[in-house]
């Protein structure tokens, strides 16, 4: 039999689609068991009717949560650095607050910060969840058309993957920091649930992200925005892998476990790996997720919570000194053991020593512009009597100890037992927050973030969160 050269062509193209199709189905069957196809699956598989109405209520007053903390930051520093530097873009995507309308990938840069911009965002596993992923479900959701109850699933899909991106490698801190690192995965998660990828391109987006998480801590050393930026970058670098994975965009299937992946690279060993993935969809992290009731690290809300009940008790002229004892990691966060001269706001809120003393003598430690006033001589003079130990074994337990000339009065707490949110608390933390926000109907936002999953989209929010621009100007 004679074949035509284009028949020879066609057998030749036959061969090789074969040999593709070969590899592919080989590739999915070995990168199933994979920590990047562990969690695409259940990524991909998340979908609301599944998850317990406790978890669906939590998720929206996280929601809640960190869009007060976003409309309470407008005017700040570094929120207002990255939108002159998004200054000229235009997309889909809304800015907290604001009339603007970015790019998706700029608005995530800018929500973020905006977030995370007074340090009273919610936390878990050693991450900023909320600044990571809400600004990702927001701004996907209105480029693509999505659902409020996509939003919720999206954001319970990224807060999972911040906190198994920690869990996995928990050696991480202090040399990186886990917003940064963890962070940037969680926000791809969310992303590629957003744009409703499939597991395979769930994977690649996963495995893109671990490639770009970045971040370490010596700006709270010196109270400098780079590591606020940061977490917007995070956000940033999160969606853009989602993005790209999206257009075609490949990553290793052993990205996170491999000999070069983000496990040696972050943690140094592969120790803690089966974290990241041992009992998906048993149990969902973002209920384990707590709040802020100041604007402060929240390594420094422990102390300054047991220093408010000890206020009372004390005389200032008889205190010797201050003992504070806290867990490893939290002593050894970076700007935990900040001492005077605090040159700025930021150096005063990662502070233990700041902080504690600010609320042993009553000052008003939930005001955020509080922290801006650097040289309060009986502050200062306080601060300087406290010591900071590091509890030797493993405990989350956090002791105050003020010695005094007539004995030694003292109280002690599990670190974050009192930050765990009801929606009773988050809405009070909205309404005082945003008190100096004229024209904000808070009741009607948070009537509609709270039936958010009955939304089939979410810009009546959007344009909710819309505050004046000449307001913002003047703070």
């Amino acid at each position: 039999m004679r074949y035509s050269f284009s028949d020879c062509i066609q057998q030749r193209s036959n061969h090789l689609n074969s040999n593709k199709n070969k590899l592919n189905e080989v590739t999915e069957m070995s990168s199933i068991n994979t920590v990047s196809g562990k969690l695409a699956d259940f990524i991909c598989d998340l979908q609301i009717e599944q998850l317990p109405k406790s978890v669906i209520e939590r998720t929206k007053t996280r929601l809640l949560d960190c869009l007060a903390t976003g409309l309470a930051a407008h005017g700040l520093h570094v929120p207002s650095v990255v939108l002159a530097f998004a200054e000229g873009g235009s997309g889909p995507a809304s800015v907290i607050g604001y009339q603007k309308s970015l790019p998706i990938v700029d608005a995530a840069f800018v929500n973020a910060t905006l977030i995370n911009g007074r340090s009273q965002d919610d936390f878990m596993q050693k991450s900023h969840p909320g600044a990571l992923t809400i600004p990702a479900a927001l701004g996907l959701a209105q480029a693509f058309k999505r659902s409020g109850a996509d939003v919720l699933v999206g954001m319970v899909a990224g807060y999972e993957v911040v906190g198994r991106m920690y869990m996995g490698a928990p050696g991480m801190l202090p040399k990186f920091r886990a917003s940064g690192v963890a962070g940037t995965v969680g926000a791809a998660a969310t992303a590629a649930k957003m744009l409703k990828l499939d597991s395979t391109l769930t994977m690649n987006a996963l495995g893109c992200s671990a490639v770009f998480a970045h971040g370490f801590g010596q700006g709270f050393f010196a109270g400098t925005n780079e590591v606020k930026l940061n977490v917007g970058m995070a956000s940033r670098n999160g969606v853009t892998a989602a993005l790209l994975a999206k257009h075609g965009a490949t990553a290793s299937a052993l990205a996170f476990e491999g000999e070069a992946g983000y496990f040696r690279a972050f943690d140094g060993s592969l120790e803690h790996v089966d974290a990241a993935t041992r009992g998906l969809g048993e149990r969902y992290l973002i209920e384990e997720t707590v709040y802020k009731e100041c604007p402060v690290c929240i390594f420094t809300q422990t102390p300054i919570a047991l220093a408010r009940t000890l206020s009372s008790k004390i005389d200032l002229k008889k205190i010797q000194k201050v003992v504070v004892t806290s867990p490893e990691l939290t002593h050894t966060n970076p700007g935990f053991t900040n001492v005077a001269p605090y040159q700025t706001h930021l150096q005063a809120v990662v502070s233990a020593r700041f902080c504690t003393a600010a609320a042993l003598l009553g000052r008003p430690v939930e005001d955020y512009d509080y922290y801006d006033e650097l040289q309060d001589p009986e502050l200062l003079e306080l601060a300087e009597k406290i010591e900071l130990r590091m509890r030797e074994y493993d405990d989350d337990t956090v002791d105050v100890e003020v010695y005094q000339t007539d004995g030694v009065i003292r109280a002690s707490g599990t670190e974050n037992e009192t930050l765990f949110p009801s929606l009773d608390k988050v809405v009070a933390k909205f309404s005082r927050i945003t008190s100096d926000l004229p024209g904000l109907d808070r009741d009607r936002i948070v009537e509609t973030v709270m039936s958010l999953d009955q939304m089939g989209n979410i810009e009546d929010l959007m344009k909710l969160l819309v505050v004046s621009d000449a307001l913002i100007a003047t703070r």
